[in-house]
């Protein structure tokens, strides 16, 4: 039975990907908060008992949120959120505006509904700029918004492959209690160093989705690059084509593209970070010169395949398409299963 202490509200809650790993760790999720319609439509169908506020989270009161949960504020053990991370994110040079940006003060409309439900405790995932957005004033900001009302803070940049993940995929955590606790993040149990399982590789993952087949990158890929990606071996990227590599077949200046410009995979070694919204270039592409495919990119995250994920509609072109992007904003459930079960573990004593 789930304990009424573990009943918690979910902000930004996207495609509840966060959701499925907190509710494995033991939390009882009573309310998700999203106003993207495809995400609406997700979460709907995977947690059909589960209501949905779907409305900007500015016009969204902590009162509205405890009277459609059906709780008090005494029982709210959790509040969990991924609030905008597109302003923070170091993928976005020159764009990247931070709390400048309209998206950028989500993380105080986070730290607003912190403030007027007063959780036992709080859970803030973002990308790992966010701590150097603006020379680190926006963090420091947030931080000191949550020590306003009341909070202890506790954070830290994890790495999902560290937890059996097969993706390379760092994200910032920040954990906020009520009382005085001793509270550390989980400690990796996967990884290269001795006494740790090794990480698992997206070969391992995505073997039953290969066909062997060496697909021809210019018809499979397409866009103007496209067709390199089959010079491209495995684990490299557009450098393969600088003179940083090699001076025989010089194409773009060294350093001069994004890492994940033409990347393709290593059947032998974790998936880089899966892109929200790639463009025909970017990678990681499968290592038989083609593009990923949805349920690969599921695969990545740890998404359970039967999860239904609403966007597609027809489309024959999977790669970039709102189910696309909501799988690529996610957070891996096992990584948010471990944080989970850390914090369940302060809340319990």
């Amino acid at each position: 039975m789930v304990k009424k202490t573990n009943k918690t509200i979910s902000l930004f809650s996207g495609m509840g990907a966060m959701d499925i790993g907190l509710k494995q760790a033991g939390f009882d999720i009573c309310v998700h908060v999203d106003n993207d319609p495809y995400c609406v439509k997700t979460l709907k169908k995977n947690w059909s008992n589960v209501p949905v506020v779907e409305k900007d989270i500015s016009l969204v009161s902590g009162r509205e949120l405890l009277l459609v949960a059906g709780l008090k504020k005494s029982e709210v053990s959790l509040i969990v959120g991924g609030p905008s991370c597109q302003p923070f994110s170091r993928s976005n040079e020159g764009k990247r505006k931070g709390t400048k940006d309209a998206r950028g003060q989500m993380i105080f409309e986070f730290a607003r509904i912190v403030d007027e439900i007063k959780p036992k405790a709080f859970l803030m995932e973002n990308v790992v700029g966010l701590l150097s957005s603006n020379k680190g004033k926006d963090f420091t900001q947030l931080i000191k918004t949550f020590k306003k009302s009341g909070y202890n803070i506790f954070y830290q940049v994890l790495n999902a492959v560290n937890y059996g993940v097969p993706q390379k995929r760092k994200r910032l955590f920040v954990a906020g209690f009520k009382k005085q606790v001793d509270f550390s993040f989980p400690s990796p149990t996967h990884g290269y160093e001795k006494g740790l399982k090794p990480p698992v590789s997206s070969g391992k993952v995505l073997k039953r989705f290969d066909d062997g087949i060496k697909h021809n990158g210019k018809k499979a890929v397409g866009g103007k690059w496209g067709h390199l990606i089959n010079k491209v071996p495995p684990g490299m990227n557009y450098i393969y084509f600088t003179r940083e590599y090699s001076n025989k077949h010089v194409l773009f200046k060294d350093r001069s593209k994004f890492w994940t410009f033409l990347l393709k995979l290593d059947p032998n070694q974790p998936s880089t970070t899966i892109q929200a919204q790639p463009w025909n270039s970017v990678g990681p592409f499968h290592w038989n010169n083609r593009r990923l495919k949805l349920k690969e990119i599921m695969k990545l995250q740890s998404i359970p395949l039967k999860y239904y994920i609403s966007g597609i509609n027809g489309r024959k072109d999977e790669y970039g398409s709102p189910s696309w992007m909501q799988i690529g904003n996610a957070v891996p459930p096992p990584l948010a299963k471990v944080v989970g079960k850390c914090i369940l573990s302060r809340l319990s004593k």
